[in-house]
Protein backbone atom coordinates (compact mmCIF):
# COMPACT_ATOMS: atom_id res chain seq x y z
CA UNK A 1 0.00 0.00 0.00
CA UNK A 2 1.44 3.39 -0.67
CA UNK A 3 -1.20 6.63 0.19
CA UNK A 4 1.08 9.38 0.52
CA UNK A 5 4.87 10.31 1.28
CA UNK A 6 7.57 13.35 0.58
CA UNK A 7 7.74 12.38 -3.28
CA UNK A 8 3.94 13.16 -3.11
CA UNK A 9 2.35 15.61 -0.61
CA UNK A 10 -1.83 15.19 -0.57
CA UNK A 11 -4.05 17.19 1.62
CA UNK A 12 -5.68 15.10 3.94
CA UNK A 13 -6.67 15.56 7.46
CA UNK A 14 -4.39 13.17 9.09
CA UNK A 15 -1.64 13.99 11.43
CA UNK A 16 0.75 11.63 10.23
CA UNK A 17 3.64 12.57 7.70
CA UNK A 18 3.50 9.66 5.64
CA UNK A 19 1.08 6.31 5.09
CA UNK A 20 2.44 3.50 3.54
CA UNK A 21 3.90 0.22 3.63
CA UNK A 22 6.30 0.05 0.48
CA UNK A 23 7.37 3.22 -0.81
CA UNK A 24 9.87 2.38 -3.99
CA UNK A 25 10.45 -0.69 -6.14
CA UNK A 26 13.70 -1.80 -6.25
CA UNK A 27 14.89 -3.85 -9.68
CA UNK A 28 18.52 -5.31 -10.09
CA UNK A 29 18.51 -5.78 -14.03
CA UNK A 30 20.37 -8.61 -15.61
CA UNK A 31 23.38 -6.23 -16.63
CA UNK A 32 23.73 -5.89 -13.12
CA UNK A 33 22.43 -2.26 -12.50
CA UNK A 34 20.44 -1.19 -9.67
CA UNK A 35 17.39 0.99 -10.17
CA UNK A 36 15.00 2.83 -7.87
CA UNK A 37 11.18 3.68 -8.21
CA UNK A 38 9.95 5.41 -5.96
CA UNK A 39 6.06 4.78 -5.70
CA UNK A 40 2.87 6.98 -6.09
CA UNK A 41 -0.88 6.88 -5.47
CA UNK A 42 -2.18 8.33 -8.96
CA UNK A 43 -5.36 10.19 -9.66
CA UNK A 44 -5.63 7.67 -12.39
CA UNK A 45 -4.81 3.80 -12.98
CA UNK A 46 -0.70 4.26 -14.34
CA UNK A 47 1.39 1.51 -15.50
CA UNK A 48 5.45 1.12 -15.41
CA UNK A 49 7.29 -1.35 -17.66
CA UNK A 50 11.13 -2.29 -16.76
CA UNK A 51 11.61 -4.28 -20.06
CA UNK A 52 14.97 -6.92 -19.42
CA UNK A 53 16.43 -10.18 -19.95
CA UNK A 54 17.06 -12.49 -17.47
CA UNK A 55 16.08 -10.08 -14.13
CA UNK A 56 18.70 -10.61 -11.13
CA UNK A 57 15.79 -9.10 -8.63
CA UNK A 58 12.73 -7.36 -7.77
CA UNK A 59 10.82 -5.79 -5.20
CA UNK A 60 8.45 -3.51 -3.34
CA UNK A 61 10.69 -2.06 -0.60
CA UNK A 62 9.92 -0.01 2.70
CA UNK A 63 12.89 2.18 2.53
CA UNK A 64 12.05 4.45 5.15
CA UNK A 65 12.53 3.01 8.50
CA UNK A 66 11.91 6.35 10.99
CA UNK A 67 9.34 6.22 13.45
CA UNK A 68 9.21 10.31 13.35
CA UNK A 69 8.41 10.32 9.20
CA UNK A 70 5.22 8.10 10.56
CA UNK A 71 3.92 8.93 13.85
CA UNK A 72 2.03 5.72 14.09
CA UNK A 73 1.92 4.07 17.31
CA UNK A 74 -0.68 1.67 16.33
CA UNK A 75 0.31 0.52 12.82
CA UNK A 76 4.23 0.95 12.58
CA UNK A 77 4.57 1.56 9.55
CA UNK A 78 8.12 2.02 9.90
CA UNK A 79 8.66 -2.36 10.35
CA UNK A 80 6.61 -3.18 7.63
CA UNK A 81 8.97 -5.91 6.02
CA UNK A 82 10.32 -5.43 1.99
CA UNK A 83 10.36 -8.36 0.04
CA UNK A 84 12.20 -9.09 -3.24
CA UNK A 85 12.03 -11.92 -5.60
CA UNK A 86 15.28 -13.08 -6.95
CA UNK A 87 15.15 -15.09 -10.19
CA UNK A 88 16.72 -18.72 -10.92
CA UNK A 89 17.73 -20.02 -13.83
CA UNK A 90 16.68 -18.37 -17.55
CA UNK A 91 13.38 -16.25 -17.41
CA UNK A 92 13.91 -14.90 -20.85
CA UNK A 93 13.01 -11.75 -21.98
CA UNK A 94 10.49 -9.77 -20.44
CA UNK A 95 9.20 -6.90 -17.91
CA UNK A 96 8.67 -6.20 -14.53
CA UNK A 97 5.08 -4.11 -14.66
CA UNK A 98 4.20 -1.99 -11.70
CA UNK A 99 0.81 -1.36 -11.30
CA UNK A 100 0.07 1.70 -9.38
CA UNK A 101 -4.38 2.34 -8.65
CA UNK A 102 -5.42 5.44 -6.28
CA UNK A 103 -6.45 5.00 -3.57
CA UNK A 104 -8.21 7.60 -1.08
CA UNK A 105 -7.97 5.63 2.24
CA UNK A 106 -5.14 3.19 3.20
CA UNK A 107 -6.87 0.23 3.48
CA UNK A 108 -6.69 -0.44 0.05
CA UNK A 109 -3.52 -2.56 -1.40
CA UNK A 110 -3.19 -0.67 -4.20
CA UNK A 111 0.39 -1.83 -5.61
CA UNK A 112 1.31 -4.31 -7.25
CA UNK A 113 4.48 -5.51 -9.00
CA UNK A 114 5.17 -8.90 -11.37
CA UNK A 115 6.72 -10.61 -14.25
CA UNK A 116 5.52 -10.67 -17.82
CA UNK A 117 7.66 -12.65 -20.31
CA UNK A 118 7.75 -11.33 -23.99
CA UNK A 119 6.77 -14.14 -25.42
CA UNK A 120 3.06 -15.45 -24.94
CA UNK A 121 1.42 -17.85 -22.62
CA UNK A 122 -0.10 -20.52 -25.39
CA UNK A 123 -2.65 -23.00 -23.94
CA UNK A 124 -1.12 -26.62 -23.02
CA UNK A 125 2.66 -25.27 -22.80
CA UNK A 126 3.89 -25.86 -19.58
CA UNK A 127 5.96 -22.51 -17.71
CA UNK A 128 8.69 -22.80 -15.19
CA UNK A 129 10.24 -19.96 -13.30
CA UNK A 130 12.13 -20.52 -10.28
CA UNK A 131 13.44 -17.93 -7.73
CA UNK A 132 14.03 -17.13 -4.02
CA UNK A 133 11.69 -14.51 -2.24
CA UNK A 134 13.66 -12.45 0.66
CA UNK A 135 11.92 -10.74 3.46
CA UNK A 136 14.07 -7.94 5.31
CA UNK A 137 14.35 -4.87 7.24
CA UNK A 138 16.79 -3.24 5.88
CA UNK A 139 17.42 -3.25 1.66
CA UNK A 140 20.76 -1.89 2.10
CA UNK A 141 22.27 -5.36 2.27
CA UNK A 142 21.19 -5.77 -1.05
CA UNK A 143 23.65 -3.92 -2.61
CA UNK A 144 27.04 -1.48 -1.53
CA UNK A 145 26.08 1.18 -3.84
CA UNK A 146 24.65 4.67 -2.60
CA UNK A 147 20.69 4.45 -2.68
CA UNK A 148 18.08 7.45 -3.47
CA UNK A 149 16.54 7.87 -0.15
CA UNK A 150 14.35 11.05 -0.35
CA UNK A 151 12.48 12.65 -3.78
CA UNK A 152 10.77 15.75 -3.40
CA UNK A 153 9.11 17.53 -6.34
CA UNK A 154 9.07 21.15 -5.37
CA UNK A 155 8.80 24.31 -7.60
CA UNK A 156 11.63 24.75 -10.43
CA UNK A 157 12.79 28.19 -8.80
CA UNK A 158 14.95 29.72 -5.46
CA UNK A 159 13.61 29.12 -2.11
CA UNK A 160 11.45 32.43 -1.52
CA UNK A 161 11.28 33.29 -4.70
CA UNK A 162 8.10 34.53 -6.46
CA UNK A 163 9.31 34.22 -9.66
CA UNK A 164 6.76 32.63 -12.16
CA UNK A 165 7.81 29.26 -13.42
CA UNK A 166 6.62 28.12 -17.05
CA UNK A 167 3.92 25.64 -16.98
CA UNK A 168 4.65 22.00 -17.24
CA UNK A 169 8.61 22.91 -15.28
CA UNK A 170 9.27 20.91 -12.18
CA UNK A 171 12.22 20.59 -10.20
CA UNK A 172 13.08 17.36 -8.20
CA UNK A 173 15.11 16.74 -5.45
CA UNK A 174 16.86 13.48 -4.90
CA UNK A 175 19.01 12.53 -1.94
CA UNK A 176 21.41 10.13 -1.88
CA UNK A 177 23.35 8.05 0.67
CA UNK A 178 25.46 4.98 1.17
CA UNK A 179 28.04 3.37 -0.37
CA UNK A 180 31.27 5.10 -0.57
CA UNK A 181 29.27 8.85 -1.19
CA UNK A 182 30.48 9.80 2.26
CA UNK A 183 34.34 9.50 1.12
CA UNK A 184 33.46 12.51 -1.60
CA UNK A 185 32.14 15.06 1.10
CA UNK A 186 35.83 16.55 1.14
CA UNK A 187 35.82 17.17 -2.45
CA UNK A 188 32.74 17.09 -3.87
CA UNK A 189 33.42 18.71 -7.04
CA UNK A 190 35.05 15.28 -8.06
CA UNK A 191 30.85 13.89 -7.96
CA UNK A 192 28.95 14.37 -10.95
CA UNK A 193 24.84 13.67 -11.06
CA UNK A 194 23.75 11.57 -14.67
CA UNK A 195 20.59 12.61 -16.05
CA UNK A 196 18.49 11.54 -18.82
CA UNK A 197 15.18 11.76 -19.86
CA UNK A 198 12.72 10.11 -22.53
CA UNK A 199 10.93 13.05 -23.50
CA UNK A 200 10.88 17.11 -22.75
CA UNK A 201 14.17 18.62 -21.29
CA UNK A 202 16.59 18.72 -18.43
CA UNK A 203 17.01 22.54 -18.55
CA UNK A 204 19.16 22.68 -15.37
CA UNK A 205 20.85 20.56 -12.60
CA UNK A 206 23.35 20.75 -9.70
CA UNK A 207 24.52 18.51 -6.86
CA UNK A 208 25.04 20.17 -3.25
CA UNK A 209 27.01 17.44 -0.71
CA UNK A 210 24.69 16.58 2.46
CA UNK A 211 26.55 15.67 5.50
CA UNK A 212 22.51 15.06 7.21
CA UNK A 213 22.69 11.78 5.59
CA UNK A 214 26.68 11.00 4.21
CA UNK A 215 25.81 11.32 0.98
CA UNK A 216 24.82 14.47 -1.42
CA UNK A 217 21.30 16.45 -2.72
CA UNK A 218 20.74 16.59 -6.44
CA UNK A 219 18.20 19.04 -7.73
CA UNK A 220 17.01 18.51 -11.87
CA UNK A 221 14.73 20.95 -13.50
CA UNK A 222 12.66 19.53 -16.00
CA UNK A 223 10.57 20.68 -18.76
CA UNK A 224 7.57 18.66 -19.98
CA UNK A 225 5.85 18.14 -23.23
CA UNK A 226 1.99 19.07 -23.21
CA UNK A 227 0.89 15.29 -23.19
CA UNK A 228 3.78 13.54 -22.57
CA UNK A 229 4.71 11.60 -19.42
CA UNK A 230 8.62 12.34 -18.55
CA UNK A 231 10.66 8.74 -17.80
CA UNK A 232 13.44 10.61 -15.87
CA UNK A 233 16.58 8.78 -14.55
CA UNK A 234 19.70 9.94 -12.69
CA UNK A 235 22.65 8.39 -10.72
CA UNK A 236 25.87 10.04 -9.11
CA UNK A 237 29.22 9.04 -10.50
CA UNK A 238 32.96 10.00 -10.16
CA UNK A 239 36.16 9.59 -11.62
CA UNK A 240 34.34 7.42 -14.37
CA UNK A 241 33.18 4.95 -11.32
CA UNK A 242 29.06 4.72 -11.01
CA UNK A 243 28.48 5.68 -7.40
CA UNK A 244 24.60 5.13 -7.21
CA UNK A 245 22.04 2.82 -8.10
CA UNK A 246 19.84 4.68 -10.67
CA UNK A 247 16.81 6.68 -9.55
CA UNK A 248 13.48 6.96 -12.04
CA UNK A 249 10.68 8.83 -11.71
CA UNK A 250 8.00 9.54 -14.46
CA UNK A 251 6.13 12.81 -14.72
CA UNK A 252 3.69 14.58 -16.69
CA UNK A 253 2.32 17.65 -15.24
CA UNK A 254 -1.52 16.91 -15.68
CA UNK A 255 -0.83 13.48 -13.16
CA UNK A 256 1.56 15.81 -10.58
CA UNK A 257 -0.15 15.78 -7.12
Amino acid sequence: MFFYAENQRRHFSDFRPELHDSDGLALQTGGGEWVWRPLRNPKTPQISSFWDKNPKGFGLMQRDRLFEHYQDLDLAYQLRPSYFVEPHGDWGEGHVELVELPTDDETNDNIVAFWTPSAPVEAGRELSFGYRLRSMSLDSRLHPGGRAVNTYPTRAAALGSAEPVPPGMQRFIVDFSGGDLAYYLGDPSRVQVMPSTSSGAISRTFVTPNAKIGGFRVAIDVQADTGRTMELRAFLKADGRTLTETWTFPYAPENAG
